[in-house]
């Protein structure tokens, strides 16, 4: 499983910089972000290549931040995924594009969409290129 940080920012301008700028500062690289707006408060959801290290700086920051598991595949392979997950009753949650060959999946059950993604022939990535 590839581990994702959601991080909770004010949604204020400048904020997002801040956020990234301290990633940088700490030479933790982005992979992939995605961002979705809650009113005063947007949820910024990362994948980084040092994903506990990132996590440590950002709560050293005061920072309000989780992280959770997620599933990664490549866009071709999208319309396949989405109806063997709803054949195996496993819900998306959210998805966002990685770049623009693979995508990352939040479902429901990671451990049973990888087993039914894996047992149709269709292979969950790493975060990092292959």
């Amino acid at each position: 499983m590839i581990k994702q940080l959601s991080v909770f920012l004010e949604n204020r301008p400048g904020r997002l910089a801040n956020l990234l700028d301290i990633l940088e500062r700490h030479k933790i690289k982005v992979l992939a972000m995605g961002i979705a707006e809650a009113g005063n408060y947007g949820i910024v959801r990362l994948i980084v290549d040092k994903e506990g290290e990132a996590l440590d700086v950002l709560r050293g920051c005061n920072m309000a931040v989780n992280e959770t598991n997620v599933i990664i595949i490549n866009l071709n392979d999208l319309t396949s995924t989405v109806k063997i997950l709803g054949n195996a009753n496993i819900n998306i949650d959210y998805a966002y594009t990685m770049d623009c060959q693979r995508v990352v999946l939040k479902v429901n059950n990671e451990v049973e969409a990888v087993k039914a993604l894996s047992a149709s022939g269709i292979k969950v990535l790493s975060a990092r290129p292959d």
